[in-house]
């Protein structure tokens, strides 16, 4: 389906008090105890389990692959923007481990040495480098993977008062999002400038398609338009509690305690 036409469905249902139930359609379930789980653009679903085995799945919920190389460590975000690339972030070894599109090992960076102090988020760049945010020195610094610093940010605390412990970062090519949950979302251009924060607080997860940010509570999807600065309100299938949930090519997942749900729209 078209995003302009499904935007455009997504704001003619915001407008009427209804539930949205007839605008997700279940396909698939998972059975799975799932800590997190990410999508890519294709629509591949990938998800870490709390024994942080990662598998693969189709749009369609088809187990695809299976991570083959064992690491020791617990993995605190999977970066799927460039399916052929996926990037491992093991938080507490301040490691990346770079997957191909199978799964199975490419490579690694070991950000201590570096230069990275403590990371407490990385993503993939625009330029299939990094990005980290630096705790050591509340720096977003863009690298190779050969450690060589191509822009860093400054000491963010020049931008904002209060402390901050970003845990996610997402480059849309265009733009850089620094989601941290006390102060919201800051974003960066690709040069590392610091150009505004969105007042978005406490979302775990976002996901990022062209001008709209989308965001969850337990039982409701946002999409706040950085245009027109709106958020729009919708209501999710099956009142469960929701762990985690993302957008991408006309699917919805949700994860709960020990299922993965999978709708069309």
């Amino acid at each position: 389906m078209p995003q302009v036409h499904l935007l455009f469905i997504y704001w003619i249902s915001s407008l009427f008090a209804n539930t949205n139930s007839d605008l997700f359609q279940l396909q698939n379930t998972i059975a799975i105890e799932a800590k997190s789980m990410e999508t890519d653009r294709l629509g591949n679903l990938y998800v870490v389990t709390n024994s942080n085995k990662l598998y693969k799945y189709s749009s369609d919920g088809k187990l695809l692959s299976t991570l083959n190389y064992n690491y020791v460590g617990n993995i605190s975000t999977v970066d799927a923007s460039n399916p052929m690339e996926i990037y491992l972030f093991y938080r507490e070894l301040n490691r990346i481990i770079y997957l191909d599109n199978n799964l199975a090992y490419r490579g690694e960076t070991d950000l201590s040495k570096m230069g990275i102090g403590q990371a407490s988020a990385i993503a993939r760049s625009f330029d299939n480098g990094i990005w980290v945010f630096d705790l050591a020195d509340l720096q977003l610094k863009r690298m190779d993977k050969k450690g060589e610093n191509m822009q860093n940010s400054g000491n963010v605390r020049q931008f904002i008062s209060r402390q901050i412990q970003p845990h996610l970062i997402i480059d849309n090519n265009d733009k850089v999002f620094v989601n941290d949950s006390i102060n919201g979302v800051l974003v960066f251009d690709v040069f590392a400038t610091y150009l505004k924060t969105i007042p978005i607080k406490g979302a775990k997860q976002l996901k990022i398609i062209e001008d709209d940010l989308y965001y969850h509570t337990p039982h409701q999807l946002y999409r706040y338009n950085q245009k027109s600065l709106k958020t729009f309100t919708f209501n999710l299938p099956n009142t469960n509690t929701i762990n985690n949930l993302s957008i991408e090519k006309s699917r919805l997942y949700i994860m709960r305690d020990k299922l993965i749900e999978i709708y069309s729209y």
